[in-house]
């Protein structure tokens, strides 16, 4: 695939849990729309989301884009295909997508980050960024990314990070 500037790597489709490498160092803050609508799972609804897209610190160009669910009618996850979708014309192929979820059912204050990725058959697959149990052969990398960036895409203070344990606590 190509991109201006030259050819973009392609992610792999799926995968048990994304590595660092598949999330890329952040750049500038291009949005921040807390009542985003995007299209929704039925053509004629739109859902409401937080919005925040990153040009990446990249040697080529990407974007990073991160959706907060914020408890509409229609939601994120239902959504993801079409969403991407949607960003990919706006931002390019190089993007990737992040579903962040509150998660009370988990606990009180409880978070998940989930990277998005599209399947060759147009079907959304999730991989869980954060928390990772300490298990994961994955955990040390993006428990290191987390550190990095999760401040500015979860909001909390880089040190926020440092204490959480695997259950996000």
């Amino acid at each position: 695939m190509y991109h201006a500037g030259g050819r973009v790597p392609q992610l792999p489709m799926e995968g048990p849990t994304p590595a660092a490498d598949d999330l890329p160092p952040l750049g500038e803050l291009l949005v921040d729309d807390p009542f985003w609508q995007y299209p929704a799972w039925a053509l004629a609804r739109e859902g409401t989301g937080h919005l925040r897209a990153w040009a990446t610190a990249t040697a080529s160009p990407g974007y990073l884009a991160v959706v907060t669910e914020t408890g509409g009618i229609t939601s994120v996850t239902e959504s993801a295909g079409r969403i991407r979708a949607d960003l990919a014309r706006r931002f390019g192929p190089s993007l990737v997508l992040l579903e962040h979820r509150r998660a009370p059912e988990s606990g009180e204050g409880m978070e998940t980050l989930d990277l998005v990725r599209i399947g060759a058959d147009g079907s959304p697959h999730w991989s869980r960024v954060w928390p990772t149990p300490e298990q994961n052969p994955r955990h040390a990398g993006l428990e290191h990314w987390m550190a990095a960036y999760g401040h500015q895409i979860l909001g909390r203070p880089a040190s926020w990070f440092d204490w959480c344990d695997d259950d996000n606590r």
